[in-house]
């Protein structure tokens, strides 16, 4: 009957809980319960009374509590509490005078809240393990202040209304309130917020609130209430409040933890990012516009892009991108349409090269281009595609500026001394190598057998080969880019170790160089000669061993032959690669295993110094804000690998328009329609069969979108073939999507990724595990996931060239495939 008649009135006693301890309590249940009867009031009152009657029982929240167990001491009564439990202990105290009843339901409350909150964040997490992620590349920002989880009672004045709410969290420059859903605060709307709670207890002389702006609002998961973002304005700064919420968050973070949110986010998407970056099939050509005209000036390569790398280089290695990528060749890209990639503009690029009297000559067309000589068109296939050095590119132009090239961490200032200098902006001495920034030209290899079989079919005039001359380019001085390679995590299979010993070097025309080792690794080192010479990259030198050979009988360390990769500018310091001819082993690679493997604990592990510290991570930072091409992630999940995660940067593509249509593209986007049964166990196949040292493994996907569907599951159909197969099997895939349906390609890059290149996270996984260890082992768990990346390139224009297609069916289909992505825009 009691617990009937609580139940029934169980706001008004939540309510009358609250005057409990005050002054003026017997009033207010006098005037709340006026029109209950004489019974229901007696039971009410019975109630609370219990509620304030002193306690003697022990809360012991271990195995109840995810936090750190504290023995608390109150009264010679010791309880087990964390961090969260003591708060709510000491505010209940304060309230009701002692330990009571209503101070240890209180506390038991809060444990079942926290509880309750933990089992729906695991099935939130349950069910995003169950879709993707969507993986924001360069959305994290830099917060200014520090942001501190605490709840505190506040009164929003707004519009002569008042709004009882909590705080959240709270910073500085901003706080976070948690208010009933019935006071919906509008975005860019301006408030007052009086901190009722700590006025309570401090005398702050804030009658009429600080001033906030509302920044976004956001309902609960139960929608019983919101929650409101806001931040202040400058010049609205209060010194004496601001220096007491200063001292107040800096005393307090430890004890009710610092807000996470944006740094965790961060976390993961770098993580992500840094899987990423190394394996980019591109290069990247930083395009500077210098006295009104464009050019070339900065090359980024990375792991993926050196066999494109060093496809544009000449006789004496050094690259002709700057001639290829010429102001004319430019400016005829730039001046195409807009299409649905917006600023992105593409085209493809053919070249191949001509050896004459031991030097590279090089010859190239775009697509453009050919179109303007169309006579020359069916010669220069002809005739380029039968050469052994022929190739197709994708070139994509899209604007950039050298602001991106700033990406602070997502970690304020005033987190520490060495978060403050890594926020810092690049050096004066990287910005004027950006100086005249204006646009970022990928470089994206495309060339496949079937491809070259196809253009092979045009016939080839002999007679008429001499027109490609205008297709040639002049071997005349052309400013040098300056190559730089994308910095990571040292990952590669081979570490280098500092060591020096005498070597004898002997050149092709048998002349001797004394020389010492600088560092070596199994597969190459680094020597300087006693004196410069005539030595070139590229050149084969063979090496002597004499103080080395002294501890090892089974080895010979004479006549070593290596490659010379890099000189120096003095000349004198080369880099060298053993160079591997026939299937005889490398004595001085067998060596070199043997000596690191036995000699790991003492030997010193060499550090790569940049050449212009800071450039590298600087045009990292230009390529990840201006990201148009897709990454997509092949994460473990339940011991079997799957799609698990799709990138986006700042230029989608059509595979996001295609979810985005679905609408597929939120936060945990469904996946697996992507890569399902054949199609998954090639690509998985190849990621198991694969390690982390190997060539990307190159694919082509197509995929038939039949928009009329309404889920994504029903609307799509792919295949995926190897570039080195016959595409004869999926002509009548691709015949059925021309009829009535959408077509799209895309170019895949399949590689193994190793382990997380937590290096460059270091500084804020530190912060992490600083107020949240176990937050920061998620995070590393999460990262350790990832076992395959693909890089993701449009190739819709090569599918008249792969297969065999009516031309006017094609025609069709991609007037179709233009204006369904216009209405999805």
């Amino acid at each position: 009957m009691a617990e009937d008649i609580l139940q029934k009135h169980q706001p008004l006693v939540q309510e009358l809980k609250q005057h409990l301890g005050e002054k003026g309590f017997n009033t207010a249940f006098d005037s709340k319960t006026a029109e209950l009867s004489k019974g229901d009031q007696f039971i009410i009152k019975m109630e609370l009374n219990r509620l304030r009657q002193p306690c003697s029982r022990v809360l012991d929240l271990r195995g109840l509590s995810k936090g750190e167990i504290q023995n608390y001491q109150y009264n010679n009564q010791h309880h087990f509490l964390d961090a969260d439990a003591i708060a709510v202990f000491e505010q209940g105290v304060k309230r009701f005078g002692d330990y009571t009843q209503a101070v240890y339901e209180m506390v038991m409350q809060q444990v079942h809240h926290r509880r309750e909150q933990r089992q729906q964040q695991a099935q939130i997490e349950h069910d995003e393990h169950e879709g993707g992620r969507l993986i924001r590349f360069a959305s994290y920002e830099s917060r200014q202040q520090e942001r501190m989880n605490y709840a505190i009672k506040v009164r929003v004045l707004v519009n002569e209304q008042r709004i009882e709410g909590k705080t959240s969290d709270i910073s500085l420059g901003g706080a976070k309130l948690k208010l009933p859903r019935h006071s919906l605060l509008k975005r860019g709307q301006s408030i007052r917020v009086r901190f009722t709670g700590l006025e309570e207890d401090f005398e702050l002389g804030l009658k009429n609130g600080v001033e906030y702006q509302v920044v976004a609002t956001e309902p609960s998961m139960d929608n019983e209430f919101y929650y409101a973002r806001l931040k202040r304005g400058e010049g609205q700064e209060i010194p004496g409040f601001d220096a007491f919420l200063a001292r107040f968050i800096d005393g307090n973070k430890r004890r009710y933890k610092v807000n996470l949110d944006n740094t965790l986010d961060a976390v993961l998407t770098k993580g992500y990012e840094q899987y990423y970056l190394p394996r980019l099939n591109s290069l990247f050509a930083f395009v500077c516009k210098q006295q009104g005209k464009l050019q070339p000036r900065l090359l980024l390569t990375t792991e993926n892009s050196l066999e494109s790398h060093t496809y544009f280089c000449d006789e004496e290695r050094r690259t002709v991108i700057a001639r290829l990528l010429n102001e004319t060749r430019l400016n005829s890209v730039l001046a195409q349409p807009l299409t649905q990639l917006g600023q992105v503009k593409h085209t493809l690029l053919y070249s191949f090269t001509h050896s004459h009297n031991n030097k590279i000559y090089f010859y190239s067309a775009t697509e453009l281009e050919l179109a303007t000589h169309p006579h020359l068109r069916a010669l220069f296939f002809a005739f380029g595609s039968r050469k052994p050095s022929w190739r197709v590119h994708k070139l994509q132009l899209l604007p950039v500026q050298g602001d991106d090239a700033h990406l602070p961490l997502s970690l304020p200032d005033s987190a520490g001394d060495a978060i403050a200098k890594l926020n810092k902006p690049p050096s004066a001495r990287v910005y004027s190598y950006l100086r005249g920034l204006s646009h970022l030209c990928l470089l994206t290899p495309l060339h496949s057998p079937a491809l070259t079989k196809r253009l092979r079919r045009y016939e080839l005039d002999h007679s008429a080969v001499n027109q490609l001359k205008v297709f040639g380019h002049r071997r005349s001085h052309t400013p040098e880019l300056e190559i730089v390679a994308l910095e990571y995590a040292n990952l590669r299979a081979h570490k280098r170790y500092l060591y020096a010993t005498e070597i004898t070097a002997s050149t092709a025309q048998d002349i001797e160089i004394k020389a010492k080792s600088l560092d070596f690794s199994v597969l190459g080192m680094q020597i300087e000669l006693a004196e410069a010479a005539n030595i070139k990259k590229g050149e084969v030198i063979t090496l002597a061993l004499p103080q080395l050979q002294q501890i090892t009988k089974k080895f010979h360390l004479a006549q070593l032959p290596y490659e010379v990769m890099a000189i120096s500018k003095s000349g004198t310091v080369l880099n060298l690669k053993a160079y591997q001819k026939g299937r005889h082993p490398h004595a001085g690679v067998l060596f070199f295993a043997q000596l690191i493997d036995n000699n790991k604990d003492k030997l010193q592990q060499c550090e790569e110094e940049p050449k212009v510290p800071g450039l590298s991570k600087a045009l990292r930072n230009i390529v990840i804000k201006n990201l148009c091409q897709t990454p997509l992630y092949f994460c473990k999940q339940d011991n079997q690998l799957a799609l698990g995660a799709i990138g986006l940067g700042r230029y989608g593509n059509s595979i996001h328009h295609i979810w985005q249509h679905f609408g597929e593209l939120g936060r945990h986007p469904d996946l697996s329609a992507l890569f399902n049964g054949q199609n998954l166990q090639l690509l998985t196949d190849t990621l198991h069969q694969s390690n982390r040292q190997d060539k990307a493994k190159a694919f082509d996907l197509f995929i038939h979108v039949r928009p009329k569907e309404d889920k994504i599951a029903n609307a799509i159909s792919c295949r995926c073939i190897p570039i080195e197969q016959d595409y004869q099997a999926i002509t009548p895939f691709i015949n059925d999507a021309l009829d009535g349906g959408l077509l799209f390609a895309y170019r895949l890059f399949l590689s193994k990724t190793g382990r997380p290149d937590t290096k460059y996270l270091l500084s804020e996984l530190k912060y992490i595990s600083h107020y949240a260890l176990h937050k920061a082992r998620e995070l590393e768990d999460a990262l350790w996931q990832v076992e395959g990346v693909i890089d993701a390139l449009a190739i819709d224009e090569l599918i008249p060239r792969l297969t065999h297609v009516d031309i006017g069916a094609y025609q069709g289909m991609v007037e179709r495939r233009t204006k369904w992505l216009q209405r999805i825009d």
